[in-house]
């Protein structure tokens, strides 16, 4: 077998690239790891050792086995436990902060061994509801050196400086930080992250630049100045010329690093410390009304009526995901009476979502996932769909929103609901648009927005089972995806 039949055959994971450990691979919907030959003893070692069992028993990393099969050109192959595959720009503050501080303890427990995590980046975390993990063990080395941590710049840059943006609502910067991969890669191989602009944003990265002789220093300037850059660079190439090989006696470059701003040993109080932006959002505290003054919930009767529906289906239910799940109602509400396995609250209001987190993970809710996306229109959305995809999608009072303020195309909303979906969709219709309760004048909607233009559009999609009346401005259609 080739290495590309192999490789089409086991679907190995695009990002597992760099891992000289191994790589992983998806196979029946499981997830693998194949072991190189070169690596098979150190591998063996590792699963025995009190490391490993220490970093299982406090759930930091998932439960992982030896598989009962071989793949060709390796020497061993793990099973790992599945986690549901969320990408840092999917997370809330409150996950990205607890993905930072589980990193920490796992490299401090790891040293405790002997050991270090020589790759920190947020591509090895993934969460089990509330609980994030590492998730390469393959990270896991044997410590190189005893006074310093090898992987410590990688996580500063990939955990520490979103969080200081986003602490500080730098949030534009923040978002394009943690869209990007590798967070240490720029368009200038040589670019050390302190050269970006960050330290313009920034007051902890206050680094200098050094005009440097044969490696000496000679002097110091707080901000990039453009003549010792130029001087530097004029003087290389003159000596290029008169001695005819490259010439780099004279440098201008900032020479701090990122952990001489972040001393590794106070890092853990420092991240702990970091507070998120108080800034208002447009979704923050909608349900809030469910809610009474002692932190009990109220269940209305249409969410009661919506619980049912969804019990009729329970057992061929192993997932459902709820794409305007805001602070996670109706999802809590699933997973106290139901009996379903994996829950993901999907929401594009980060307040909302960072609430649902916090609320799932002082309530131990191991199967609830959240997730910070807008359904419409998030990058890669095929991948993104493939990765969250459920047996039942919902959409709970947002259609009116979409169709009304954005101005969606009713098909375009169905497309995304039938991409995220195995099966089985529920979606509310408002009758009277943007009308909300306890408002005396109704809005002003267009002809065309009626029940029967929505039910018409729905068929074309879904095999309609349910048609219901649940409140005055909301109607619920349940119904299963149309196969060719």
């Amino acid at each position: 077998m080739s290495l590309l039949e192999m490789a089409n055959e086991l679907q190995f994971s695009v990002k597992s690239m760099m891992d000289d450990f191994g790589r992983v691979f998806i196979k029946d919907g499981r997830i693998f790891r194949a072991i190189h030959e070169s690596k098979k003893n150190y591998c063996l070692d590792l699963l025995a050792s009190p490391l490993f069992k220490e970093l299982l028993q406090k759930k930091l990393i998932p439960n992982t086995t030896i598989a009962d099969f071989n793949v060709p050109g390796y020497a061993l192959v793990l099973e790992h436990e599945k986690l549901t595959e969320t990408l840092q720009h999917e997370w809330s503050f409150g996950m990205l902060k607890d993905a930072a501080l589980a990193v920490l303890e796992v490299n401090a427990i790891c040293e405790k061994y002997g050991y270090e995590l020589k790759d920190a980046h947020t591509l090895n975390v993934l969460f089990q509801g509330s609980n994030p993990m590492m998730v390469d063990i393959g990270s896991i080395a044997t410590k190189e050196n005893p006074t310093r941590w090898r992987g410590y710049e990688e996580f500063l840059s990939s955990f520490m400086i979103p969080l200081l943006c986003w602490s500080r609502n730098e949030i534009y910067v923040t978002r394009k930080l943690l869209e990007s991969t590798f967070h240490r890669m720029t368009t200038i191989p040589s670019q050390q992250i302190l050269e970006t602009g960050l330290v313009k944003i920034l007051p902890e990265l206050s680094g200098k630049y050094y005009f440097n002789f044969r490696g000496r220093k000679v002097l110091a300037t707080g901000n990039y100045n453009r003549i010792c850059a130029f001087v530097a660079a004029k003087t290389n190439r003159v000596i290029k010329l008169i001695s005819r090989k490259d010439g780099f006696a004279f440098s201008y470059e900032l020479m701090d690093s990122l952990s001489q701003h972040f001393p590794y040993s106070t890092i853990r109080q420092t991240l702990t410390s970091l507070q998120p932006p108080s800034v208002k959002s447009m979704w923050q505290g909608y349900h809030t009304k469910f809610y009474s003054a002692n932190g009990e919930v109220t269940y209305s009767p249409r969410f009661l009526r919506i619980l049912s529906i969804i019990k009729t289906i329970e057992p061929e239910l192993n997932s459902v995901i709820d794409l305007a799940g805001n602070e996670g109602y109706l999802c809590f509400l699933l997973k106290k009476n139901t009996a379903i396995k994996k829950i993901t609250l999907v929401d594009y209001d980060e307040n909302a979502v960072d609430i649902a987190y916090q609320t799932a993970k002082q309530n131990g809710f191991i199967d609830v996932n959240t997730v910070l996306m807008n359904m419409m229109f998030t990058s890669d959305i095929t991948g993104t769909a493939k990765r969250l995809k459920s047996d039942l999608a919902i959409a709970l009072a947002v259609t009116h929103h979409l169709i009304l303020t954005t101005q969606y195309s009713l098909s375009a909303i169905f497309e995304r609901l039938k991409i995220f979906s195995n099966k089985y969709v529920m979606i509310e219709f408002m009758p009277l648009g943007l009308w909300a309760l306890g408002e005396t004048t109704l809005p002003t909607n267009p002809e065309w927005y009626t029940e029967a233009w929505f039910k018409n559009e729905f068929e074309k999609y879904f095999n309609l089972i349910l048609h219901e009346k649940l409140e005055d401005n909301r109607i619920v259609f349940f119904g299963e995806i149309i196969t060719n």
